[in-house]
């Protein structure tokens, strides 16, 4: 499948041929300049008045995040049809934007050091296995916190109670609330849930649905609504969320324990003699796994407490891991397969690097929102091609010849079809320009020679 393929989808849904085209011509030229830099991949203002268009909103046909969330779900079709079971990881990424100073929502975000820096956030999903390696991109939906329409706790908060904290604010929320506008973490969670779920039931009506969260995400709120939805969820907990256990304090009063204090009467100790967590690989370490239940709002649910120690007895994690389920964790069997769920996590980080190491995420110098919102969810696009194409690169022919182009020298991964597509592709324009500026051969040659004279 070549990328032309993989975009057909989306290319069906821009009804006019000039921005077909204009699509088609970016996305190679995202994949050839692994940037999204609009300037620096066009080739004159005439081109980058095109692009820009293509993505501001203002055509009647244009490129948006709502149009390429239902392409990478409608290419999931065949994949939906074929498991028993879904993982799907849900995570948030920061879009930092540190030397950026006057663009429109610009919000705070942090960065990978924690520093808080100028920026954007996109909420994505990615559907992960337990046993193999393919990842298949589902969901992005880049947004600002400074956007009107993002609604923070602390403002649904003070609208719960009616207190009157910016009557000009207030009334504004009102306006957009009528207009159904209005958006924050949560509704972005739950509409993820519900879209992602029932385009999976509608291909596999019996097929599992398990998410799975980091610790952003402990909310008694979203505990509920899976279960209602009939999904199945793994979810990391906050060291602060509280047991049920109950202990007296110094003043006399009744308080409750801390999870990860808890006592935990089930428990299992179970030796690796290899794991990873992070970029880190640990030999011969233990894991010691504990499992209790937790009753929240008449509701009990599965939680489990990791604990892992390198071969010379030292904590690996400064605190233990503490994660809740809907699942029913009575052995250590269903202990060990919540936290292997739960440990697919970190797959999409490895997403989110390939999109900003490899194709220039981060890279956009746009001051309009509505262009770059659609611009970071074209390049979530774009990579759903090379993790599309993952599993059958390694047997092509075709994909082996252009990642050693690429200068994989034997390997054949993402990185390397990507680099070696672009050498291509560069190829082919430079072939083009040189035919249409009628350059000599031996202009080109004289050209090298001084270059490599020089160099």
């Amino acid at each position: 499948m070549n990328l032309e393929e993989y975009s057909q989808l989306l290319l069906e849904k821009l009804g006019q041929k000039q921005v077909r085209t204009n699509c088609k011509e970016l996305i190679t030229k995202i994949v050839s300049k692994e940037n999204c830099q609009l300037w620096a991949l066009s080739k004159d203002h005439n081109e980058y008045n095109n692009f820009h268009h293509m993505v501001d909103g203002t055509l009647k046909t244009t490129v948006t995040t709502e149009k390429i969330n239902l392409c990478l779900l409608a290419r999931q079709t065949d994949y939906f049809r074929s498991q028993t079971y879904y993982i799907i990881v849900h995570d948030p990424s920061c879009i930092c934007k540190p030397e950026t100073m006057a663009a429109e929502y610009l919000s705070q975000v942090k960065g990978l050091d924690n520093k808080i820096v100028n920026g954007y956030m996109t909420y994505n999903c990615v559907a992960v296995d337990l046993k193999s390696e393919p990842i298949h991109l589902l969901r992005c939906v880049p947004y600002s916190t400074e956007q009107p329409e993002y609604i923070t706790q602390k403002e649904v908060k003070q609208l719960k109670s009616s207190y009157l904290f910016d009557k000009e604010r207030v009334e504004e929320i009102k306006k957009l609330e009528t207009a159904n506008k209005t958006f924050n973490l949560k509704s972005l969670t739950f509409d993820a849930i519900h879209i992602i779920s029932e385009q999976i039931h509608r291909h596999n009506p019996d097929a599992t649905v398990i998410d799975v969260f980091d610790r952003y995400f402990d909310d008694t709120e979203l505990f509920e609504y899976e279960t209602e939805a009939g999904n199945l969820f793994v979810i990391r907990l906050k060291l602060s969320r509280n047991s049920n256990e109950l202990t007296i304090n110094s003043n006399g009063k009744e308080q409750k324990v801390k999870l990860r204090h808890q006592t935990f009467f089930e428990s299992h100790e179970k030796n690796y003699s290899k794991i990873q967590f992070r970029d880190r690989t640990y030999s011969n370490a233990t894991g010691i796994f504990e499992w209790n239940y937790l009753t929240i709002n008449k509701n009990t649910y599965s939680v489990l407490r990791v604990r892992f120690y390198d071969s010379q007895g030292k904590k690996i994690f400064a605190e233990p891991m503490l994660l809740i389920t809907n699942m029913q964790v009575d052995n250590e069997q269903m202990a060990m397969l919540v936290f292997e769920i739960y440990m697919t996590r970190s797959k999409i980080e490895g997403v989110f690097k390939f999109c900003k190491s490899n194709l220039g995420w981060e890279n956009i110098q746009i001051p309009l929102f509505e262009c770059v919102k659609n611009l970071l969810s074209l390049v979530f696009f774009v990579a759903g091609y090379f993790y599309e194409i993952e599993d059958e690169m390694t047997k092509d022919p075709t994909f082996i010849w252009i990642a050693l182009l690429g200068g994989g020298k034997g390997e054949v991964t993402r990185i390397y079809i990507l680099r070696g597509l672009a050498m291509l592709i560069n190829y082919r324009l430079a072939q083009q320009y040189i035919k249409e500026h009628n350059i000599s051969e031996k202009q080109i040659d004289e050209i090298i020679k001084t270059y490599k004279s020089n160099t």
